[in-house]
């Protein structure tokens, strides 16, 4: 079999875009479900476990609290299943039936960054919680 040296550059070019891809939205996906099934067992210390370290901070501020209560004061829907996931490059949007989420990778992994965000339209997502 023959192979010219165009078909194995491109081929290498597919392999390397192909499994950085699927790497990433994987581990996005996986963090965006974690937290919510964190949320729906009641797991505040779980939950502020996946979040960006500003959105804890955030969290703390403006309920005065830890996180690790304050965040099941926040009526974050029970997300469920990751229907969506949209990347951009080191940013994703995870949407569920019922809830959007954003998340950033961070030198420790994938973190939530925004929950409980609702679309406005041509207006940015209203997030309840944010960084």
């Amino acid at each position: 079999m023959r192979w010219s040296a165009g078909c194995v550059v491109l081929g290498t070019i597919v392999l390397a875009v192909s499994s950085c891809g699927a790497r990433l939205p994987a581990a996005s996906s996986s963090v965006a479900e974690q937290f919510y099934q964190a949320i729906q067992r009641n797991d505040g210390a779980a939950a502020c476990d996946l979040l960006a370290p500003q959105t804890v901070h955030e969290v703390e501020q403006s309920s005065q609290a830890r996180c690790a209560s304050a965040i099941l004061d926040e009526d974050i829907p029970a997300g469920g299943t990751v229907v969506e996931l949209r990347q951009y490059g080191t940013e994703a949007q995870a949407r569920t039936g019922r809830d959007t989420a954003f998340l950033a990778d961070f030198d420790d992994g994938w973190k939530i960054v925004a929950a409980a965000c609702t679309a406005q339209g041509q207006l940015p997502y209203d997030c309840k919680v944010k960084g």
